[in-house]
């Protein structure tokens, strides 16, 4: 029986490797669908379903742990979680680029609203009212947008621009072991309205 089982152990890696080999450079680059026995077991270990999520405090981003510096990779969402509402923010690590968000969770899917803060350069001379995608991803789309407070100093001239609609999709992203990104406390401020 000892030496049945040592052999099924080796059959199945020697056919895990054999499979490995077979996945082109492309294939992987691309993420595109791959249809071999091993390669659900890979997505499934590196993906969260956020409405699993039990209450807590969380990040989830587009790349995995980059495991030094950085507070994550690609884009993220820093959030907190209390039944099936969201409350948190959308945006890149170590940049400027982020948007608030809060809603309900359906599935992988937020729907809600979103808080966006625009400033020098970035600053909006119009507020878009019809639906765009926010991130070059296509992950988050808000609409029906309206400015709810502004600062005209000078240099540092702001605005506030709720989206009353806000659909965010982060199928596919990795739950971090820890929120490492600033707490959505610091920087989303809801009393605005």
């Amino acid at each position: 029986m000892q030496i049945r089982s040592n052999f099924l152990l080796l059959s199945l890696v020697f056919t895990a490797l054999l499979t490995d080999s077979l996945i082109s450079y492309s294939q992987v680059k691309d993420k595109q669908s791959l249809s071999l026995p091993l390669q659900n077991l890979w997505v499934t270990a590196q993906t969260v379903n956020i409405a699993s999520l039990a209450n807590g405090n969380y990040q989830l981003c587009s790349q995995p742990d980059p495991q030094d510096w950085r507070d994550g990779a690609g884009v993220c969402l820093n959030f907190s979680k209390v039944e099936n509402r969201v409350d948190g923010y959308y945006g890149y690590p170590h940049s400027d680029h982020f948007i608030c968000i809060r809603g309900i969770v359906n599935g992988n899917h937020i729907i809600g609203e979103a808080l966006a803060i625009s400033w020098g350069v970035n600053l909006l001379k119009n507020t878009p009212e019809s639906a765009f995608t926010w991130d070059s991803e296509g992950r988050l789309t808000v609409s029906q947008g309206r400015v709810v407070s502004t600062t005209n100093d000078s240099e540092d001239a702001a605005k506030w621009i709720l989206y009353r609609n806000a659909s965010l999709d982060i199928q596919g992203f990795y739950q971090y072991s820890f929120p490492r990104m600033s707490p959505t406390s610091q920087l989303c401020d809801w009393e605005l309205k």
